[in-house]
């Protein structure tokens, strides 16, 4: 049989940190007082400090996650731009090396067109030398 411990101090919560019990409430039956004017407008000084807190809390996090929306479009496009040259660098070193081996094919060609050229010139000397021989 296994025993469950649960550890409710690493359990927090956020309801404590906002919530707050006001002391001074009046009932429906209890009449009003002088001090209950003073005690109302703090208590809308309050909460209207709370609500303009949480606006600009809410204007933060906004602008916060346009911010963060904004750089990864702007890495995404970089990325693209990346990708792109290095893609165009790789075209180019192709292209050379791919010239080059046309170069040194097309001089082995000449080349191998010359000997051949060479050796039918040759021949053919030969040939007469030896008719004439």
């Amino acid at each position: 049989m296994s025993e469950q411990t649960t550890n409710t101090s690493s359990v927090t919560s956020t309801i404590g940190e906002e919530y707050k019990i006001v002391a001074h409430v009046s009932s429906s039956t209890a009449g009003s007082s002088s001090g209950d004017f003073h005690v109302y407008r703090n208590l809308r000084r309050k909460e209207t400090l709370r609500l303009e807190e949480m606006d600009k809390n809410d204007k933060l996090e906004e602008a916060n996650n346009d911010f963060n929306e904004r750089r990864e479009q702007k890495k995404l496009e970089e990325d693209l731009k990346v990708k792109k040259k290095a893609e165009q660098r790789k075209k180019n070193k192709q292209r050379k090396t791919h010239s080059d081996i046309r170069k040194k094919l097309k001089s082995k060609l000449e080349e191998e067109e010359k000997n051949s050229e060479e050796k039918q010139d040759n021949k053919k000397k030969i040939s007469s030398e030896d008719e004439k021989n």
